[in-house]
């Protein structure tokens, strides 16, 4: 659930995820069901005197667009650093923000434990600086757990995940748009079993929807997304692991930590592969030009509704979006199967205006300009 929270400064929760070190003995449970899950600390949320007995519903702050946020090693290798940098920096390509890291005797925002402590966890939200003294409590103390750091997989959700945690991403089974079927009776005992929870603990983590009005369409792809094996749900159907950001996810963390909006697309630009710091949406920010399985589109974000598009669905594979700059033309490609050519499924007829560029206007109108006169727009076609 892409679904960020407010805080009053000073207060914080902690959010675990289960210890994949630990020795498993045999039982009913196999170890292959073995599940990843960030566990709100009940124990120092209950010393916190803003807390509640649901602790989901308790409003977070998030970074500031475009904050530098310090983060620091307690702990580990430089091999592992490099491998935490690398992973964690994936969510900079959809989010506005900079990560700096600085030496363990510098005060820092985020400071990341490898081998101290126990546990898979992260500090949800931002956190504040704390300035202190050179090695004092705060600045010693870890906001976030990853556990051993390899180049695998693994590593690789474990990272994206706690991240998520601290860019102010929850459970995406918290969503209140999540249908998950529970077996309730096998989730209690399942939990009870693998993690050694109480009921009220499996409640609160798993079975309850967080109480917000910010947060996405469910999204079982979602990195934050943790797996649940098949026999706890009636249906049978079981969410695995990702490994990588889902498209949710991404749109989503962009939402909240925008870029500077760019309303111009100069010619002899791909639109297919804009990155997410130059992507078109008009001045306003209510609307987005974005090329996804062969389709050139302008959505209204308000409410997620396409409200022009141009291309060919069927076209998905290998389609490419280009506006080139010798002639003015904007060509979508695309091949029915992988093994095929790519064909042209549609052009804005706008070959002779070399130069010209494309707008995106407040209304949702799409228009070529070339030399301060309108060629092509998206209500119109050529003019």
């Amino acid at each position: 659930m892409k679904k960020l929270k407010f805080v009053i400064a000073g207060f914080a929760f902690i959010f675990f995820s289960c210890d994949k070190d630990n020795e498993t003995t045999s039982n009913s449970f196999s170890s292959t069901d073995e599940t990843e899950i960030c566990i709100i600390d009940l124990i120092n949320s209950q010393k916190n005197g803003i807390s509640k007995s649901n602790a989901a519903i308790i409003n977070w702050p998030r970074w500031e667009t475009g904050q530098v946020i310090k983060i620091k090693f307690l702990d580990g290798t430089e091999t592992q650093h490099e491998i935490v940098k690398k992973y964690a920096a994936e969510w900079l390509k959809y989010a506005n923000l900079k990560f700096e890291y600085v030496p363990k005797d510098q005060d820092a925002h985020i400071k990341i434990a490898i081998n101290m402590g126990s546990k898979l966890w992260s500090q949800l939200g931002a956190i504040p600086m704390y300035p202190s003294p050179l090695y004092s409590t705060v600045q010693n103390t870890p906001t976030m757990r990853l556990g051993a750091v390899t180049d695998v997989p693994s590593s690789r959700t474990t990272i994206l995940h706690e991240f998520g945690h601290a860019l102010g991403l929850e459970h995406e089974t918290k969503n209140p748009d999540a249908n998950i079927k529970w077996n309730l009776s096998k989730v209690y005992d399942y939990f009870s079993y693998e993690q050694e929870w109480t009921r009220e603990q499996v409640d609160l983590n798993v079975i309850n929807k967080a109480s917000s009005t910010n947060y996405s369409e469910y999204d079982p792809l979602s990195i934050m997304h943790y797996s649940i094996p098949a026999f706890l749900t009636t249906n049978e159907v079981a969410v695995y692991s990702a490994n990588q950001l889902s498209e949710i996810d991404k749109k989503y963390i962009n939402k909240w930590y925008p870029f500077p909006i760019i309303s111009v697309l100069e010619s002899g630009e791909s639109i297919n592969d804009l990155p997410w710091n130059k992507r078109i949406k008009s001045p306003n920010g209510k609307y987005s030009l974005e090329f996804d399985n062969g389709l050139l589109q302008v959505i209204d974000s308000t409410d997620n509704k396409v409200i022009w598009k141009a291309g060919d669905s069927n076209y998905r594979r290998k389609s490419s979006c280009y506006f080139e700059s010798t002639t003015g033309n904007i060509i979508i490609k695309g091949a029915k199967l992988s093994t095929l050519p790519t064909t042209i499924t549609w052009t804005s007829n706008t070959v002779g205006f070399p130069g010209a560029k494309l707008y995106l206007r407040d209304d949702g109108n799409l228009e070529l300009v070339h030399f301060g006169i309108v060629r092509w727009s998206s209500t119109k076609g050529k003019i």
